[in-house]
């Protein structure tokens, strides 16, 4: 009888982490379109550069460059901001950001509007350590009640 008592309080613990939990992490690769519960994004041609006009890598950097699309699948007006997509080169806990302020009309603009059914695309630019070997970009669904959705990363290969 103890060993049945001591088995129900170690699997009850796991049961409700597992019912509590919001989300689930979506992966992808560039060039895959990504589905969230209100917009699709991609990520495409994503390199290293040089330069991009008059930016470049600060000393023991390197200037990564990529084109994001987001296209407003939802029945209502999104804006959408530069932020929301978090970058990733590490493991550390000072291993990510956000992307570089644009520049240029080309670049992701701070925020934007986008109405259902439209698209907007720009290119993301960020500096990261010369010696990173790959780049996530993520973004973090949150639901009306406060609490997190699902994660959505897109890995690429530097």
């Amino acid at each position: 009888m103890e060993k049945r008592i001591a088995a129900c309080l170690l699997v009850l613990p796991m049961i409700f982490l597992t019912a509590c939990r919001q989300g689930k992490d979506v992966w992808a690769t560039p060039g895959e379109t990504v589905s969230t519960a209100l917009f699709d994004f991609s990520i495409d041609n994503v390199t290293v550069t040089d330069s991009y006009g008059a930016l470049t890598p600060s000393d023991g950097e390197k200037l990564v460059q990529m084109d994001l699309t987001v296209t407003n699948t939802s029945d209502r007006q999104l804006t959408m901001f530069a932020e929301d997509f978090q970058l990733q080169w590490g493991d550390g806990d000072e291993d990510y950001g956000t992307c570089l302020t644009a520049v240029d009309t080309d670049m992701v603009p701070y925020s934007y509007t986008l109405e259902p059914g439209n698209s907007h695309s720009g290119i993301m630019l960020v500096e990261v350590p010369e010696d990173s070997m790959a780049l996530t970009v993520a973004y973090q669904e949150m639901l009306a009640s406060g609490k997190k959705g699902n994660a959505y990363f897109v890995e690429a290969a530097l």
